[in-house]
């Protein structure tokens, strides 16, 4: 007791102590990240030679993504970019004299053509105009200490984002001007765009082939680097992955045990007094919609269209659940609805609950005959229906909003009053007529339901399982070679991954992912290791722990031009196909398409309107080199056999057709030249990307 009095006397010690062991903590992992980064440990990049830092990063994603719950990798990679973008247009602009002055700027931000980017961020999401009146308050408060914090800081992001986004314009505009087609290619590409061919094809595909009937030798592979000499030249180090996954799944007796609880929560529910507080204290769902039959799901609908009002059914399976439903009610569905409206528009809380309040005042005016609807619509309704009494005419179900279509078609009466709320705003609603064609019934369902999911105890399970397997196999090899004892488990790869990649082969993105891959690319990871760790992917909407994965480095590729074992490694199965093609190829002797589709089981096949400008054949893919090869060709003529890009093909030409040139080649030249010009935009960032120096350090923050 002494000791605990002593410890609250002097509570302040303990929390400097607390303090410097943290602080302590904090340093270490400073002075290992900057150990890391090339002696900075604020360092997260270098753009020709000029640091990006990690601190300016980190404000970046605090203005950007205040409390998001979105792709945080993605969001970053968003960031990394803009922050080597806008070092590059600033030095491109600095060397060729671009700037964008104050008064330029003043008009970029408040002016009567503001820039692009205020147009993004101050659009009214329900009128699609811009909102002048907030963009005008901002501008009167700048600077005064009056606008929120966050606001202030998020335009000083703004700004420099507004002056980014005008030197980039101002560089591209440039580099348009330089753009011209000369007359002779406009006339060359006229001839070749306005020509067309109609050929029959055969294609004997790859797949024809087992990967077993192809031996691949090291002159299959030296002739294809040779041809393929840029696809080869990697300009970032990358990394495969093999790696076994442990699927959680539930057992036999974790499904008992749900059916078991749901069992008795649908009993309950046969005598509970207030379905809706039911519904909610169960985690149930009570919806306004009056189900017909052809609605439900057909392992119910015949059972619910046969029960009574309060009955109850269950449990049952449906996908990956037990369900249980309570009939609460049913009733004719009418085919439409007439009705009109009166809306207050409200784009956030505050302005929500000031148009509740004031419609709320409308409808005791109109209840009580001192104005008509149609009269208030005309002077306060927020939309287009004003003009018109608020009318919005016949609606058939599933034309308006949830909201708006439940209270129409299941909900409101004729004559009627209603509030509800949308995300237009607030409106006040009136049903005005009913159509009843088909007369069908419609049954409102309450239902319960129950995940089937592998309880803690099957997680631990699988779990440990995970763990000694991975305990036991420390090698690529060792695991190989258990998992022949294994035929429940599987080994899958993860191609290409990057030091700063954050998707994981089929396992998706995520935090999870991120881990496998920074250790991945950890100094001290080898070729053959396997992680210390069993990686958690958690099933995103239930919680629980639905796989474990071991991975295992199989492979380091070098930056750089590959050497014949990288390209073994990486492209095994590009120069297969090759390969394949030459075998298939040396197979077909006949000219003849319908022998050579008989002899390899394929059909005749028609393609129409193809010309040499053309990249893509709807169906076939990107097959160049038969495009190439049919527009060359005669009327008559045949080809093949031509090895593709999936599979070989036989062509004839069926019909060519000649281009009759335009007289108005200048126009036709105008066109190409402005064709050229719009994609400067799309490609500028890259080119100026692909001759800079930029060194990349996230993958040691994050």
């Amino acid at each position: 007791m002494a000791l605990i009095g002593k410890i609250r006397n002097n509570s302040w010690i303990i929390i400097v102590m607390l303090a410097l062991g943290l602080g302590g903590f904090i340093v270490m992992d400073m002075v290992s990240a900057g150990s890391k980064s090339g002696g900075n440990q604020f360092t997260i990049g270098e753009v020709n030679g000029e640091k990006l830092d990690w601190n300016e990063f980190q404000r970046t994603e605090r203005i950007l993504y205040p409390n998001s719950t979105g792709d945080t990798y993605g969001q970053r990679n968003y960031i990394w970019d803009y922050m080597v973008e806008d070092q590059l247009l600033r030095e491109e602009g600095e060397e060729l004299g671009l700037h964008v002055g104050e008064d330029e700027l003043e008009e970029l931000e408040f002016g009567t053509k503001v820039s692009p980017i205020i147009q993004r961020n101050f659009r009214d999401p329900n009128t699609g105009q811009m909102d002048r009146a907030s963009l005008d308050q901002i501008k009167a408060n700048l600077g005064t200490g009056n606008l929120q914090p966050q606001l202030e800081e998020f335009w000083k992001f703004q700004h420099e984002e507004i002056i980014k986004d005008r030197l980039q314009s101002k560089l591209s505009n440039l580099i348009k001007k330089t753009i011209y087609t000369p007359t002779w290619m406009a006339q060359q590409l006229q001839a070749e765009q306005g020509s067309s061919i109609d050929f029959e094809y055969v294609l004997v595909p790859y797949d024809m082939m087992d990967d077993a009937e192809v031996e691949l030798t090291d002159d299959d592979y030296k002739t294809w680097m040779k041809e393929n000499a840029r696809a080869i030249d990697l300009k970032e180090e990358i990394r495969h992955v093999d790696f076994v996954v442990f699927n959680v799944i539930p057992t036999s007796e974790d499904s008992m045990v749900i059916r078991d609880e749901i069992t008795e929560t649908i009993a309950a529910f046969r005598t509970a007094e207030n379905d809706s507080q039911f519904v909610d204290n169960n985690y149930g769902t009570l919806d306004a919609v009056y189900f017909k039959k052809d609605d439900l799901a057909e392992s119910i609908a015949d059972t619910a269209f046969h029960m009574s009002k309060g009955e109850v059914y269950g449990p049952y399976i449906e996908g990956a659940a037990y369900r249980g439903f309570k009939v609460i009610d049913r009733k004719t569905i009418p085919d439409s609805v007439e009705s009109r409206h009166i809306l207050i528009r409200a784009s956030n809380q505050n302005e929500a609950i000031a148009a509740l309040t004031k419609i709320d005042s409308i409808k005791t005016v109109i209840e009580a005959g001192i104005t008509p609807f149609d009269s208030m619509a005309m002077k306060i309704s927020q939309d287009g229906s004003g003009p018109t009494g608020g009318d919005l005419g016949w609606s058939a179900p599933g034309r308006m909003v949830k909201p708006f279509n439940d209270l129409l078609f299941y909900t409101a009466e004729p004559g009627e009053l209603n509030i509800i709320t949308t995300q237009f705003g607030v409106h006040l609603v009136e049903v005005t007529g009913r159509k009843y064609i088909d007369n069908e019934v419609g049954v409102r369902l309450a239902y319960l339901d129950a995940p089937i999911v592998p309880s803690e105890e099957t997680q631990a399970e699988i779990y440990d399982d995970a763990l000694e397997f991975s305990g036991q196999n420390r090698t690529l090899e060792a695991l190989k070679a258990e998992l022949a004892n294994k035929p429940e488990l599987s080994l899958e790869s993860a191609q290409g991954l990057t030091a700063n990649g954050y998707q994981f082969s089929t396992l998706g993105s995520g935090g999870t992912s991120r881990d496998i891959i920074r250790w991945a690319f950890e100094p001290g990871v080898k070729p053959g290791m396997v992680s210390p760790d069993v990686y958690v992917y958690d099933e995103p909407t239930l919680f629980y722990n639905a796989r474990y994965v071991v991975p295992a480095l199989r492979t380091i590729i070098k930056a750089g031009v590959q050497t014949l074992e990288g390209v073994k490694e990486t492209y095994k199965n590009q120069v297969a196909a090759k390969k394949k093609g030459q075998i298939l190829a040396a197979k077909i002797t006949s000219q003849d398409l319908n022998a050579v589709a008989s002899q390899f089981g394929v059909e005749v096949d028609t393609f129409n309107n193809v010309n040499f400008n053309m990249s893509y054949l709807q169906g076939l893919g990107n097959e160049n080199n038969v495009i190439g090869k049919v527009t060359s060709l005669s009327e008559g003529a045949v080809a093949g056999p031509i090895v593709g890009a999936s599979g070989v093909y036989m062509v004839k030409v069926i019909q060519r057709t000649e281009a009759s040139l335009s007289t108005d080649i200048m126009a036709f030249r105008g066109q190409l030249t402005a064709t050229s010009r719009n994609s400067v935009d799309s490609r500028l960032i890259e080119a100026i990307k692909s001759t800079a120096e930029i060194e990349d350090f996230r993958y040691n923050f994050y």
